[in-house]
């Protein structure tokens, strides 16, 4: 029974490119939960907090932090993308990093309800990310509801309050395209990603540097810039959940253009943009040597190694080489 066991566990690793153990492996079991939010109100004091964080763990290293950083280092780098003369002050931008984190965290919240309510998206992440609230069994679809219903009033509030009321609402009419008009599943994905970009950023960056001050013309530049970085790059995260987007029938770029072309097409626009970047900033030869060798590392790991676990950290570099091109900016103040 053992040996039988063991070969099967290895077939199984081997057509997805993961290893036996890894929490990746669509077919793993991972364990089944009862859901936090009860009839009791004591379980939605608990609850919520947890489910806060249970929908939004994955994406804090790979889009909340990413975020925060556009702002705090563009902030570092003060009169470059602002219009008064010296820029917010070091200490300025330190006190304001938890609010930073806070706006990123709150409306990516947002966003995860949306995207994870739907029972087209449990049964995909029961397939490419079943570790998530909804298909683990913490939550239901009708706890994702309530509570994105009680969360974006609140994020209104919020934005209204801190001076970001624009952005906020850019990010909200863009959550309601790609989610409810179903934007994400065809070509609109990228578009519609990239242009909530504008609003993440663009508020990390005003809420950084200090809402009385106003980003001039080269911040603004900044932002539309990574978007187009995001835009022609940041379908790279799609690499690893192509057996959910094939079963949903989503249209994203390796689906589209096949998964070979698209990783040429990747590596080329990395590489193209981190000396773009650097060159955008005129920084000196030292600092181009980061984006461009770590780009062109994403770039060959990418077409080197095609399976669905390396697909992953490859992902993650490319939310770090992200902030690396962020704290170009500041880099040019030396």
């Amino acid at each position: 029974m053992k040996p039988a066991d063991k070969s099967g566990q290895d077939v199984e690793s081997q057509s997805t490119g993961l290893s036996p153990s890894s929490p990746l492996l669509p077919t793993a079991q991972h364990p089944q939960h009862s859901p936090v939010l009860t009839s009791n109100p004591r379980s939605w004091i608990k609850g919520v907090p947890f489910l806060i964080w249970q929908f939004t763990e994955n994406d804090f290293p790979t889009f909340i932090l990413p975020n925060s950083a556009f702002g705090i280092f563009g902030a570092l780098a003060g009169p470059r993308l602002f219009s008064d003369e010296t820029g917010p002050t070091v200490s300025e931008v330190l006190w304001r990093v938890p609010i930073v984190i806070l706006y990123n965290w709150y409306m990516t919240f947002i966003f995860d309800l949306a995207n994870q309510r739907g029972a087209d998206s449990v049964e995909e992440d029961r397939i490419n990310k079943p570790w998530r609230p909804i298909p683990s069994g913490y939550a239901t679809m009708e706890h994702a509801r309530i509570l994105l219903l009680s969360s974006i009033p609140l994020a209104m509030a919020m934005n209204w309050y801190l001076g970001v009321f624009f952005e906020g609402i850019w990010i909200l009419v863009l959550v309601w395209m790609y989610n409810d008009l179903r934007g994400g599943d065809h070509m609109l994905r990228d578009p519609l990603i990239a242009a909530g970009s504008l609003g993440f950023n663009g508020g990390s960056l005003r809420l950084a540097g200090g809402v009385g001050r106003t980003v001039n013309d080269e911040g603004h530049l900044w932002t539309v810039m990574i978007a187009a970085v995001i835009l022609t790059t940041g379908y790279i995260q799609d690499l690893k959940d192509q057996v959910g987007d094939k079963l949903r029938e989503r249209k994203s770029v390796p689906i589209l253009i096949g998964d070979g072309l698209c990783r040429v097409v990747i590596a080329a626009f990395i590489l193209s943009w981190s000396f773009a970047c650097a060159y955008f900033w005129r920084l000196k030869l030292w600092a181009f040597v980061v984006p461009v060798l770590l780009g062109a590392g994403i770039g060959m790991n990418g077409l080197l190694k095609r399976n669905r676990e390396a697909d992953y950290a490859t992902w993650r570099t490319w939310c770090f080489w992200l902030i690396v091109l962020f704290t170009l900016p500041t880099l040019s103040r030396f």
